[in-house]
């Protein structure tokens, strides 16, 4: 497959008003930022107890991810390498990459609040077998090479990227429309094979995510309910992880509502309100969003920001931390079965 000339079709990255672009560098630039400092917290910090689990991992793969499309977006700004079919084939991977990756390891996330994996005994956290790196050492880089070879089956399915602008010649964040599930079923559909592949994907990026994220939340919240869990600091690690994830996942589907909502309107002839598309702006905010909702949400992050900033440390909170954990009814319950 050879690159075609330079075509001289208007594209756009953002609609052309000068707010959307300042807001698209300001979005841009505290995505990078943010990111990049939640990973300098998370791998300062990951001898901490807190963050010694499968959730912590998988937000440190959300994180890189997020980086990298940041990247991938920002690389669209030159507008004539869309022009050069190489280059939409690998936008067009690297975007079905990172969709499939972030549902997987939200997904993950999930199932983490019923089954929580940690590589740390669990003092005040819920009884679980699943415990030790092992787990994350298996599913996050399964995660990753699923989502990188559905990436690669772009370059099977050419309709993705003989034309990758929508119908008001923007280049939108990925290749995929989710619309044309709705010609999965017509039998003269010259686009099958490529309507399916993109079918597949919404039902891995949306439906599993709408599916599996209210019923393992209702789950987690109340068995934490129960065991008086939500009621004590001691736990607050644990109601932290709860919030985090309960809070991005529910940006990842406003999102991904926000995205689609305009395309499903032209498809559907509705067109009652003129919905002005985004995609791009959408997927950014909800990469910036993603870091904030860390750093607020989950106590070990929070904490280990603050000391990370500190000027000076406070062995005083350190030692009655450890005593403090150390007088927990589990440690005395081991010593005492010695």
């Amino acid at each position: 497959m050879s690159s075609g000339p330079p075509s001289d079709e208007e594209i756009q990255f953002v609609p052309g008003k000068v707010w959307w672009w300042i807001g698209f560098s300001l979005i841009s630039f505290t995505a990078l930022l943010l990111n990049i400092l939640f990973l300098i917290v998370a791998i300062k910090q990951r001898k901490c107890r807190e963050l010694r689990s499968l959730l912590t991992a998988a937000l440190i793969t959300l994180a890189v991810v997020d980086i990298l499309d940041v990247l991938r977006g920002i690389s669209s700004i030159v507008i004539n390498t869309h022009s050069f079919l190489e280059y939409r084939i690998t936008f067009c991977c690297l975007s079905v990459f990172h969709t499939v990756v972030v549902a997987l390891l939200l997904i993950m996330c999930t199932l983490y609040l019923v089954f929580p994996c940690r590589d740390a005994p669990p003092l005040y956290y819920p009884a679980s077998t699943c415990s030790g790196s092992l787990p994350q050492k298996i599913l996050i880089p399964l995660a990753v090479g699923v989502a990188g070879g559905t990436g690669t089956l772009v370059y099977l399915l050419p309709e993705l990227t003989e034309k990758i602008t929508d119908n008001e010649k923007m280049v939108p964040h990925s290749c995929l429309d989710y619309t044309r599930t709705l010609y999965v079923t017509d039998e003269n559909n010259p686009k099958f094979w490529s309507d399916l592949y993109q079918t597949l994907i919404m039902i891995v990026a949306v439906v599993l995510p709408l599916v599996m994220a209210p019923p393992t939340l209702v789950v987690a919240s109340v068995r934490a309910c129960v065991k008086g869990q939500c009621c004590h600091v001691k736990y607050k690690q644990n109601a932290g992880e709860m919030l985090c994830v309960l809070f991005v996942v529910f940006f990842y589907l406003g999102t991904v509502v926000a995205v689609v909502l305009p395309r499903l309107d032209r498809e559907l002839g509705l067109e009652t309100v003129e919905l002005e598309s985004a995609p791009m702006l959408w997927e950014l905010g909800n990469a910036a969003a993603r870091p904030v909702i860390y750093f607020m949400c989950n106590p070990g992050i929070w904490e280990g920001m603050v000391s990370l900033c500190s000027c000076r440390k406070t062995p005083e909170s350190i030692s009655l931390r450890e005593e403090e954990m150390a007088l927990s009814p589990a440690v005395v319950e081991r010593v005492s079965s010695l």
